[in-house]
C-alpha cells in the first residue's frame, strides 16, 4: 500500500493515539531483541484495532487515518506488518460494503419484481372487472330490448285485438241492422232509394261496383252472427231472398231513379250467392 505523502499542515487528531493505554514494553536483562520487536509489533496492532474501532465510531475518512498512522511509525517491519493488517481490514471491509450493497441491490431488485407482479395482477384485475362490467351492460341492453320487442308484440296484440274485436261489433251490428230492414222491407211500401236496400256487406254501399264477392263473403259467413246456421244453410236462406223471381217484388217499390242500380246489385248478389254455394 502507498501512503499518501506527509502534509505537515494537516491536523493530528489527539484522540487517535492515547499514550495511556498503550502497554508498556519489558525492562530488564531478560527482554532481549525479538521479544521487544514481537511485544511492540503487538502493541501496535493493537493500537491500530483501537484505531479501526475509534473510525467505525465516529467515521473518520481513511486517507486521513492512513496519513496520521504514517506520521506515528516510521519505515520498517512494523510499519509493514501494520500496512498489511490495514490492508487485510479494508479488504475485509469492501468485501463487507459489497456484500450489503449486494443485499440492498437484490431487496431492490426484490421490491421491484413483486411491485412489477402486483401492478400486472391489478392490471389483469382491472380488465377483468371492465370485461363483466361490458358484459353486464350487454346483457343489459339485451334486456332491455328484448322487453321492448315483448313490449311492441304485447301492443301489436292488444291493437289487433282491439281491430278484431271493432270488426266483430262492426259485423254483428250490421247484420242485426240487415235482418231488422228485412223484416220492414217486405211489409213497407216504400218507394225504396238504394240505400234503403239491406244489402249483405258490413258497410252500405252507395252503388253496385261496391259490392264484391269477398265483403258479401266475409259477412255472410262471418261467425260473429247466426251461431247456430252452418254455412250453407246461410247462403241457402240468402239465395231465398235474393232469388231474381222473388226479389222482383222488392224491385217494384223502388224509385224509378235508383232502379236501375238496384237491379244490377241484386243481380250481383244472386250471381256470388250461387258461386258461394258452389265452393261449399
Amino acid at each position: 500500500m502507498n501512503f499518501p505523502a506527509s502534509n505537515p499542515s494537516r491536523p493530528r487528531a489527539n484522540h487517535m493515539y492515547n499514550e495511556t493505554r498503550r502497554p508498556a514494553a519489558q525492562s530488564g536483562p531478560r527482554a532481549h531483541n525479538g521479544d521487544s520487536r514481537r511485544h511492540m509489533t503487538d502493541t501496535y496492532a493493537w493500537v491500530i484495532e483501537q484505531e479501526f474501532v475509534k473510525i467505525d465510531k465516529s467515521s473518520r475518512n481513511t486517507e486521513q487515518w492512513i496519513y496520521e498512522q504514517r506520521i506515528r511509525f516510521p519505515e520498517g517491519p512494523v510499519r509493514r506488518d501494520i500496512e498489511e493488517r490495514v490492508r487485510r481490514r479494508m479488504w475485509e471491509d469492501m468485501v463487507k460494503q459489497y456484500e450489503f450493497e449486494a443485499e440492498k441491490w437484490m431487496r431492490r431488485e426484490e421490491e421491484q419484481r413483486r411491485a412489477a407482479e402486483e401492478r400486472q395482477r391489478q392490471k389483469a384485475k382491472l380488465a377483468h372487472e371492465e370485461m363483466k362490467r361490458r358484459e353486464a351492460q350487454f346483457r343489459q341492453r339485451e334486456a332491455e330490448k328484448r322487453k321492448a320487442e315483448e313490449e311492441r308484440q304485447r301492443i301489436q296484440v292488444g291493437l289487433r285485438e282491439q281491430k278484431r274485436l271493432k270488426a266483430e261489433k262492426a259485423i254483428i251490428d250490421a247484420w242485426k241492422r240487415y235482418e231488422h230492414a228485412w223484416s220492414t222491407l217486405v211489409t213497407s211500401s216504400g218507394p225504396f232509394a238504394f240505400s234503403d236496400i239491406p244489402w249483405p256487406v258490413v258497410s252500405p254501399p252507395t252503388k253496385p261496383e261496391d259490392i264484391t264477392a269477398v265483403n258479401l263473403s266475409a259477412f255472410l259467413l262471418s261467425p260473429s252472427h247466426s251461431p247456430t246456421q252452418t254455412a250453407k244453410e246461410r247462403i241457402k236462406s240468402a239465395q231465398l231472398r235474393w232469388h231474381p223471381d222473388r226479389f222482383q217484388r222488392i224491385l217494384a217499390k223502388v224509385k224509378e231513379s235508383d232502379k236501375a242500380d238496384v237491379e244490377e246489385a241484386a243481380g250481383l248478389v244472386s250471381r256470388y250467392l250461387n258461386d258461394l254455394m258452389r265452393r261449399h
